[in-house]
């Protein structure tokens, strides 16, 4: 994204210390996500090159819940996967400006393996429901007013 300042003026890459706390507040964010007990899957996604914010964070997170996660493959068409950090992560997607005539981003996919005990087993199966509008609002009724009558004393 071009209007994003994440460089330090003059050096063309963000600082470790800004990469360390974007990558940071990411894995926070992720980590608390993956607490939802409903979730079945999530889209972990970026606009961003760096290893710190893509795959070392979803790596963090696969390995906070090791057996409740795991990488859905994003695309498999994709030509472009993630970088070989850990196991799994060619299920990742990237895209750099380079091959793609994109500004670069990075996406992974993680569905949940097993079904956590306090969501029954008929919810975690039940089809995904949009969310209906909100109700419509009772027109409310105005008391009907005699209109003044014509015949002056009546």
């Amino acid at each position: 994204m071009l209007t994003r300042q994440l460089e330090e003026p003059g050096t063309g890459v963000p600082s470790q210390e800004r990469l360390r706390a974007l990558a940071g507040f990411q894995q926070r964010a992720l980590s608390h996500a993956l607490t939802f007990p409903a979730l079945r899957r999530l889209v972990y996604s970026t606009c961003s090159l760096y290893q710190e914010e893509n795959e070392d964070v979803v790596r963090a997170a696969l390995q906070q819940s090791p057996a409740a996660f795991r990488l859905a493959p994003v695309l498999p068409s994709w030509p472009h996967r993630g970088l070989g950090t850990f196991p799994g992560a060619e299920h990742c997607l990237r895209a750099s400006p380079e091959t793609t005539l994109t500004g670069g981003f990075f996406v992974a996919v993680l569905e949940r393996v097993e079904v956590p005990s306090s969501v029954s087993q008929a919810e975690a199966s039940a089809p995904e429901v949009t969310p209906s509008p909100a109700p419509k609002r009772k027109k409310r009724r105005r008391k009907a007013t005699a209109a003044p009558s014509s015949q002056p004393g009546v």
